[in-house]
């Protein structure tokens, strides 16, 4: 089986931002653009941020890294920095997306945004999460391994209401047989889209080596995805002479 080897090279050395460029990003798709941890309500952004469009930029270049991975590379480019003796931003502000190529690139002005028609709109989507010590996941969770259903229309019922079961024998069933629930239940959250026909426009000053990287990759693949994975972009990078 063959496996892509991402290179990281670029981040062993001193970021130098002098190439001018103009980044056109072309919406494929609606897109939600969530900057901050939102509550119950997931607001889009109108213009990306620089740390989504950082990952847009890892994404493209195939630095699909997790987040311990990502944590610890994080770590080493610090103290590479120090030895450098060059100011290192930890940027972990918002998602728990940590971006590795901040340092590389700077967004000098504001994105131009140039559209025919722009509209918002909400829609329903499905947060995954796992609580493996309470209730609320196996309230969450659709299935169960067929096998103990019947175990469970048997536990205690709830006092109020006959229809439910106990909630503490819930739990107490779900932590014997967790093995046999999905690893995650959904809640469904409100989040905004919105929706343009039309282009960003947005000047930014980058590493040269960056550039490169960016400017390679784009000859062959310039779809990426911008906010979250249903948000697919048609991307073009130029110089600024």
């Amino acid at each position: 089986m063959y496996t892509s080897k991402i290179d990281l090279a670029v981040l062993q050395k001193i970021p130098h931002k002098i190439v001018k460029t103009k980044l056109v990003v072309e919406p494929l798709a609606p897109l939600s653009m969530v900057s901050e941890m939102p509550g119950s309500f997931y607001k889009t952004l109108n213009v990306p941020s620089k740390k989504m469009i950082c990952g847009l930029i890892e994404n493209l270049l195939g630095w699909h890294i997790g987040w311990r991975d990502r944590k610890a590379i994080q770590k080493d480019v610090e103290e590479l920095r120090k030895k450098q003796k060059v100011a290192y931003s930890n940027e972990t502000k918002g998602s728990t997306y940590i971006p590795l190529l901040m340092e590389y690139f700077d967004i000098i002005d504001q994105p131009t945004i140039d559209f025919s028609e722009v509209c918002f709109f909400n829609d329903l989507w499905k947060r995954c999460y796992r609580r493996a010590d309470e209730v609320v996941h196996p309230k969450g969770t659709d299935n169960i391994d067929y096998r103990y259903i019947p175990q469970k229309w048997k536990l205690k019922r709830d006092e109020k209401n006959r229809e439910k079961v106990d909630d503490k024998a819930l739990k107490e069933f779900f932590k014997e047989k967790i093995d046999f629930f999905p690893m995650y239940y959904t809640t469904p959250t409100v989040r905004e889209y919105i929706h343009l026909h039309g282009r960003y426009i947005i000047p930014m000053l980058m590493d040269e080596k960056l550039f490169t990287m960016l400017y390679d990759i784009l000859d062959t693949n310039n779809i990426g995805y911008l906010g979250n994975n249903e948000g697919w972009v048609n991307l073009k990078l130029s110089k600024n002479e």
